[in-house]
């Protein structure tokens, strides 16, 4: 048996399929781009225009909440948490995006770090899967709900 010849199959196997993964429509580009620009708005801190791609009925769930929230209570926590977190790092990469007419489900990893500045200084960071929920009002990609599980701490 050739293995040199099996590794080689492999990877050009398996390069061909990542290659395949990232060739988005420009549907799914427009999607992903709102992700990003909505991830951006969070780290520097301009909640009000982050909450304007945010859908008035919003409903999300991340899993440190008990009960999925709504757009309103979202907001307030952000908003709460902003004024002590500090040193922002985030990555954020797409795994599929579906785009049907006016709804879009984005699946995607992240990965996030920042310092907390209230009470005692502290580092936190983590990584899992998100999926988001959005419907084209007006020409704009709403926000409309969204899943988020982290992977447990080691």
């Amino acid at each position: 048996m050739n293995y040199a010849a099996i590794a080689v199959t492999m990877i050009a196997f398996l390069g061909g399929s990542t290659l395949n993964a990232q060739e988005w429509t420009d549907d799914q580009l427009e999607v992903w781009n709102t992700v990003e620009n909505l991830w951006q708005k969070w780290k520097v801190g301009d909640f009000d225009n982050a909450m304007s791609n945010v859908h008035a009925d919003y409903l999300g769930w991340n899993n440190t909440s008990p009960m999925p929230m709504s757009k309103e209570k979202w907001e307030k926590g952000m908003k709460e948490d902003g004024e002590y977190i500090s040193d922002q790092y985030y990555d954020i990469e797409p795994a599929r995006i579906l785009v049907y007419k006016n709804v879009a489900v984005v699946h995607y990893y992240y990965s996030y770090s920042y310092t907390y500045n209230k009470g005692e200084k502290k580092q936190i960071s983590g990584k899992g899967k998100w999926t988001e929920f959005l419907v084209m009002e007006k020409n704009l990609w709403m926000l409309i709900g969204d899943f988020t599980y982290s992977e447990p701490k080691k």
